[in-house]
């Protein structure tokens, strides 16, 4: 696996992250009243002790997608990073269950997936980028793992068979599932073990040049499976419920330049999308140019700037475009970034108690210095970046995944957690942003 590369040097990121910060020299832009607009930021697991973390996992590494089940279903915040998919309950401040109130682990600790790994070397044969929750009922027939195997705690592998809970990609173009269910008893069962692989769209001699960073399921139907490939053809995959791949309805790319609709290098294309409360966004970077072929993708290679070059330009780096569509692929609006995204990859709607920016679409920028941004969910106005305490913007380098909790056993529904994977990708990163007004 190739490391990804920024215009600069990326160095002066990392020190943000270990101090918890925000940005510097970030003032006037936006509009929102500064009151409204402080945000707390506490890093509840980390790689290293420099961060001050809640939970030391000196394994993790690039924490990168997040992914929930919704109240009332149990389970744990999946995040995965490196060749693994990290697993923690908890962190509801007003939980009647003690042991919920902080967050924590219980028997469910680390699914690994095959085909992954926490490489930081070039010799990596890939890593977790996206996850999803999938809905479907567990005995349905969608999305099933067939061939999953799971330790039932004596050191015996069980067959399990059901509807996958969680779907993850991989920048190496493979999807992998985990389900729960014992295929013998149908019994619930979740124990610590491997993911099933059931596509492999890198696969030595198809010749497909598949790298997936972002997936989401249709949650209206619970079966199709939207991939964001950012490959030599990058683009949205469709897969049906059985995991084959499809021909995408919708989705049309509104930045390809070349004929019929297909982007050419150096265009925008898809790098993530995220289905949130039946809209879909794709979250857009630019493309970068084969240093062997001008005319074809530097696969899995995006264009991004550093923090400091993010300053020089004003904080208008103009590297990447968010997008929302209708569940069936249609084009809802195009968000007026005003030049401000960096490489987005994390959408998440805010709630009504989320300061100033209650209801707002968040995103957050992988490339520089990692802010997040807002904007206005009905227009795609931009409204501004969150600060911290000190008013400056938060930042979070490497920046990947964001999600509210539920509330019920997996965060507050007015935290915004993240995954992120600081230090050029060789650290791992998972807290939580939560309103602080002054």
């Amino acid at each position: 696996m190739r490391r990804r590369q920024f215009i600069a040097g990326g160095s002066s990121a990392a020190v943000l992250a270990a101090c918890g910060g925000g940005g510097s020299g970030s003032g006037g832009v936006g509009s929102v009243p500064g009151a409204q607009n402080r945000f707390m930021q506490t890093h509840l697991v980390a790689s290293s002790a420099s961060y001050a973390p809640q939970i030391l996992s000196p394994q993790m590494v690039n924490a990168w997608g997040i992914a929930i089940r919704p109240a009332g279903a149990g389970g744990h915040f999946w995040v995965n990073g490196g060749g693994s998919s990290w697993e923690f309950v908890g962190d509801v401040s007003n939980s009647p269950t003690p042991t919920l109130r902080t967050l924590g682990v219980d028997q469910l600790t680390q699914v690994t997936l095959p085909g992954a790994d926490s490489s930081s070397s070039t010799a990596s044969v890939g890593k977790s980028t996206g996850v999803a929750f999938n809905g479907a009922p567990i005995t349905s027939g969608n999305f099933v793992p067939a061939g999953q195997q799971m330790p039932d705690g004596t050191g015996t592998l069980v067959a399990m068979n059901g509807s996958a809970r969680f779907i993850f990609v991989t920048d190496s173009g493979r999807i992998d599932a985990w389900t729960e269910r014992r295929q013998d008893t149908g019994a619930i069962m979740r124990n610590n073990g491997a993911t099933q692989t059931v596509f492999d769209g890198g696969a030595t001699g198809l010749n497909l040049g598949m790298s997936f960073f972002g997936c989401a399921v249709k949650t209206d139907t619970w079966d199709t499976l939207w991939v964001a490939d950012f490959g030599a053809s990058p683009q949205i995959r469709q897969f049906d419920a059985q995991w084959n791949l499809i021909p995408t309805t919708g989705f049309a790319n509104p930045f390809a330049t070349g004929a019929g609709g297909a982007p050419q290098p150096g265009d925008f294309v898809p790098w993530n999308i995220t289905v949130l409360n039946s809209r879909v966004f794709v979250a857009y970077a630019k493309s970068t140019v084969s240093s062997t072929d001008i005319t074809a993708f530097n696969a899995s290679q995006e264009d991004s700037t550093d923090a400091e070059a993010e300053k020089a330009s004003g904080f208008q780096p103009d590297r990447g475009r968010l997008v929302e569509y209708t569940m069936a692929g249609a084009l809802v609006r195009i968000y007026k970034d005003e030049k401000h995204l960096n490489s987005p990859w994390g959408v998440a709607i805010a709630p009504a108690s989320f300061g100033a920016f209650g209801g707002a679409v968040l995103v957050g920028n992988f490339g520089g210095a990692g802010y997040v941004t807002a904007f206005d969910g009905a227009t795609g106005a931009f409204l501004g970046y969150l600060r911290g305490a000190d008013s400056s913007f938060v930042a979070i380098p490497g920046l990947w995944g964001l999600t509210f909790g539920n509330g019920a056993s997996l965060g507050d529904t007015d935290a915004l957690y993240f995954a992120a994977g600081p230090e050029d990708e060789a650290a791992g990163l998972f807290g939580s942003l939560r309103y602080a007004p002054v």
